[in-house]
Formats: structure tokens, C-alpha cells, sequence
């Protein structure tokens, strides 16, 4: 079943470039159009610059498009009213990239975890204890991590919480921007090995962006190539260094030896 529908998307960021010239609009995203499905994780890939991050924040409420239609089960994210947009903001969840800058560093991980509870769910406290507790261990973490502070924890167990706040409310789809971008490569195959888990475990939809063909490839069923504010290709996993697009942006991200190009056997 489609989960997510994205129509002729269009987004223009406005500028001046002088005091005394007409303002002028510079396309973010030009006509983008896709859909995804329940269970299923879509990888978004592109350099810096090519609208993939914006496209990530249009989907999530955060921005508003310039033109086009984000439909999530059925809903037109930008034509709601209060309560649906309540309902939708329990299914759709995100991940961002710079895992400390997400937490507010004055709560503990227990605070930060039972926060999307106290907001949403009428549990008690025993209840919320026990929730923060499980979704601990649902991201591999030890339960007396919950009263430290983010400032006292590593970067890639930051990134861990930051998803076991994702899951708090049972989303059904999680946009995962960059979000391990800046692990090193070891903490990079441990998130993935443990997003594929949770994916299977919870039946979560992912929308995967990213500028790592590589580790795009690995998680995702279909990838999208982003470039200037376009998809400019689809392509399936197996076939992701075989197209034009995705090897120049695999070239121009990791420069290989021109053998290395078209034999790519690292994986995660």
C-alpha cells in the first residue's frame, strides 16, 4: 500500500541580490515526484546543493513548498487541520545528522526519551519508565544510560538514542537525513545493521538520504538521484554503480582508481 506520495514538488528560495533590483527566485527543488510504500526504504543520494535535504524538510512539515502536493496516507500534509496534523506527527518521524545539536543538553536521555510520551500517550510514570527502558534496548543501549546527560554519552550512542526517540510513538515512516554522516565508518555499519533490524522487526518505512552511494545502496530497496532541485534517475540497489548519474556522484564524492569504478565490492 502507497504510504507516502510526493506531486510536482516544487520549492524557490527568494533573494536580492542588490538594493535596487527586482527580487529574483532560486529554484530549490524543480517538479520532484515520487512515492513510497509501507515497509519500504527509499534512498534519496546527491551532492551538496541538490535539494535533497530540502526535500527531506518539505515531507516533514518543516517547510512549505513553493508549489506540489505531500500526500501521507492519504492526507495532504499542507491542507489539515490541527488534529490531523497531531495524527500525522505520530507516524512520521525523523533523524538528523548532528545527533547532539537534536537534544536540548540540560535533559538527561530519560527526559529526552519520554518527552514525545509525555506529549502524545497518557502514560503514567511506571509506564513511561518502562517505555524509555525498552526503546533502550530496542537501539542496543544499556538502561542506565538514561540518566546521563548527551554531553556524557559518544557520538554513536547519541545517534542511537536520537532513533529510539523516532520510535517512541510507533512511526510508520522515519526520514533518516544524513544520520550517519558523521559516524566513522565502524559506528556507520553498526546504525545500518541496526536500522535494517529495526525496519524488519517494526515494518518501518525509511526515506534514506544521504550523499554515500555506498551506504545508500546497502539500505535501500530503490535509490532516487538528486541533482540541481531534480531526480534526474531511479535506480534499484543492485544496479546503483551501473548509471551515469549515481557513478559521477560516487566519483565525485570517493575518487577512485578508474579499475576501483566499475568494481565495487565494499559493502557494510
Amino acid at each position: 500500500m502507497t504510504l507516502l506520495k510526493v506531486k510536482n514538488i516544487e520549492k524557490h528560495y527568494a533573494h536580492r541580490p542588490f538594493i535596487f533590483k527586482r527580487k529574483l527566485a532560486a529554484p530549490a527543488l524543480q517538479k520532484v515526484t515520487f512515492s513510497l510504500q509501507e515497509g519500504e526504504c527509499l534512498g534519496i543520494v546527491g551532492q551538496s546543493g541538490s535539494g535533497k535535504s530540502t526535500l527531506g524538510r518539505i515531507i516533514l512539515g518543516i517547510e512549505r513548498p513553493t508549489d506540489g502536493e505531500i500526500l501521507f496516507q492519504g492526507v495532504n500534509l499542507y491542507d489539515t487541520t490541527s488534529q490531523q496534523k497531531k495524527l500525522i506527527r505520530r507516524d512520521l518521524q525523523a533523524v538528523f545528522q548532528n545527533s547532539y545539536h537534536s537534544f536540548n543538553p540540560k535533559q538527561t536521555i530519560f527526559q529526552i526519551l519520554e518527552e514525545p510520551l509525555l506529549n502524545f500517550e497518557h502514560f503514567s510514570k511506571t509506564e513511561r519508565q518502562h517505555k524509555v527502558k525498552e526503546l533502550l534496548n530496542c537501539v542496543e543501549l544499556e538502561s542506565k544510560i538514561a540518566e546521563k546527560y548527551p554531553s556524557q554519552i559518544s557520538g554513536g550512542q547519541q545517534q542511537r538514542v536520537n532513533i529510539a526517540r523516532a520510535l517512541a510513538l510507533h512511526p510508520k515512516l522515519i526520514i533518516l537525513d544524513e544520520a550517519i554522516s558523521s559516524l566513522d565508518m565502524i559506528l556507520q555499519k553498526h546504525i545500518i545493521q541496526l536500522l535494517q533490524t529495526l525496519q524488519k522487526d517494526l515494518k518501518l518505512a525509511y526515506i534514506f538520504i544521504s550523499h554515500d552511494l555506498q551506504a545508500t545502496s546497502f539500505i535501500s530497496d530503490r535509490i532516487l538521484v538528486m541533482q540541481d532541485g531534480q531526480l534526474v534517475e531511479e535506480i534499484k540497489k543492485d544496479e546503483a554503480f551501473k548509471h551515469p548519474a549515481s557513478l559521477e556522484l560516487y566519483n565525485a564524492i570517493l575518487p577512485c582508481h578508474p579499475r576501483e569504478r566499475t568494481n565495487n565490492n565494499t559493502s557494510y
